[in-house]
């Protein structure tokens, strides 16, 4: 399947995958990671898709997939987050936390920064942020879903 085709046939449906995740999930955060994750899926296996006979079932079938994966990892979750509120001595202030989100951004390359501004400080759309960067939405939310687990991995 060529990049056009995948634009004109799955790139129309990220309005409802993204509604379908959220049904699922109730988060927005992750009902948008959950997308970009489908996005990146389905963009890996590009030479299949043309087998595929409606992508808009074969998305939800994936998504929904993507979505009872993070669904089971969230409840594995507590336990590790219980064991390292127990292993930490002091609890973390505010300022220290921030202090570092900051340290994380600035040390991100200019490219990022400047997506990140656009998207934060901006508050612009990806179809905005796509139009003046002359990338494609998709591209995009791969770049910030990126960019997130960068700056959450320096917090």
């Amino acid at each position: 399947m060529t990049p056009e085709e995948f634009a004109r046939l799955y790139l129309p449906l990220g309005d409802g995958f993204y509604q379908l995740a959220l049904r699922l999930l109730d988060s927005q955060e992750d009902a948008e990671d959950a997308v970009q994750d489908l996005y990146i899926k389905l963009l890996s296996d590009r030479e299949r898709l043309d087998t595929v006979q409606d992508p808009k079932a074969w998305g939800y079938v994936l998504l929904r997939n993507l979505c009872v994966d993070r669904i089971r990892s969230r409840s594995a979750r507590p336990q590790e987050a219980v064991s390292e509120a127990l292993a930490a001595e002091v609890p973390e202030e505010p300022s220290e936390r921030l202090e570092r989100a900051i340290a994380a951004v600035r040390s991100l390359s200019d490219a990022d920064r400047s997506l990140v501004r656009l998207r934060l400080v901006h508050d612009l759309p990806y179809d905005e942020i796509a139009r003046r960067t002359g990338k494609t939405e998709v591209a995009l939310r791969v770049a910030f879903y990126r960019i997130k687990n960068k700056i959450r991995k320096k917090i």
